[in-house]
């Protein structure tokens, strides 16, 4: 279909065109996530599909056969570095966060295999994805680490998810931000990480112990600066920086659980002077 046919149901609310079924439009909508056209892809093939999914406009069938291709999408060209069908994988993911798992959060559609692989494929591609660009000129928004920030964070809120599962997020999201990478993340990815972390700490099944070892996993009193070798290390040293810095300010957010703040906190300052002992 040309971009005016999906730009047409867009003004038309999302609403089915008549005498068809949401279904038979899955081809070329998993098509346009990996579509280079940022308005094709992010503004109406990741808007559509995730929002006919909220609406139900899928039978429970297919939205598992849905999260089975996305899922499927998370491996295509990983792990190769630059390249655009970075595109493909990361609006997959939207489509998981915004789509799927809010959908299957309200109605329990997927099976209990199923569910538990989105968090452990998207575990895996967090870990994976090398191409961390933000925005791409003339291409849009990659956003990868944002985008699986946010998966993540829809994962935590699931009622589904246990202690552990919450514990492999933030252990998932640690692992990130210290891993060796040329790209600094500029694009807001530590407040989308961090509000990943917030959904694992609202839900307060964690304890408070195992919150700490977590963040001393992070940055604990050892002074972590002197592994960082200025300009190789540059852009990674800013990551973790910032998403440590950013944690500090959100835990300061009054929905944050006052006993949770007091004991976090602290941690999180002590990991902050491990990376920059001569001042914040």
């Amino acid at each position: 279909m040309e971009k005016a046919f999906w730009m047409g149901i867009k003004e038309q609310e999302g609403a089915v065109p008549e005498g068809y079924t949401a279904i038979q439009f899955l081809p070329e909508l998993m098509a346009g996530l990996g579509s280079l056209d940022p308005e094709l892809r992010d503004g109406l093939c990741f808007e559509i599909l995730a929002y006919w999914i909220g609406e139900g406009r899928f039978t429970d069938g297919e939205v598992q056969q849905i999260t089975e291709q996305l899922l499927a999408n998370l491996r295509v060209g990983i792990g190769e570095g630059e390249n655009d069908q970075v595109f493909l994988r990361t609006f997959s993911v939207l489509v998981l966060a915004y789509g799927v798992v809010p959908y299957d959060r309200q109605k329990g559609v997927l099976p209990e295999g199923l569910r538990r692989r989105i968090l452990d494929e998207g575990l895996r591609y967090l870990a994976d994805e090398q191409d961390l660009r933000g925005y791409a000129p003339d291409k849009g928004w990659a956003h990868s680490v944002a985008h699986t920030a946010d998966l993540l964070r829809e994962v935590a809120a699931h009622a589904a998810f246990g202690a552990e599962d919450l514990e492999r997020i933030l252990y998932g999201i640690g692992e990130k931000v210290l891993a060796p990478t040329h790209y600094a993340l500029i694009d807001n990815e530590d407040g989308r990480l961090v509000r990943a972390v917030m959904m694992v700490l609202r839900r307060e099944l964690v304890p408070l112990e195992r919150l700490v070892a977590w963040v001393a996993s992070i940055g604990g009193e050892e002074p972590r600066h002197k592994a960082y070798v200025a300009g190789r290390d540059n852009a990674r040293y800013h990551n973790v920086r910032a998403f440590l810095k950013a944690l500090h300010v959100f835990l300061s957010h009054p929905e944050m659980p006052l006993a949770t703040r007091e004991v976090l906190q602290p941690a999180v300052y002590q990991a902050l002077k491990s990376f920059t002992p001569w001042g914040m």
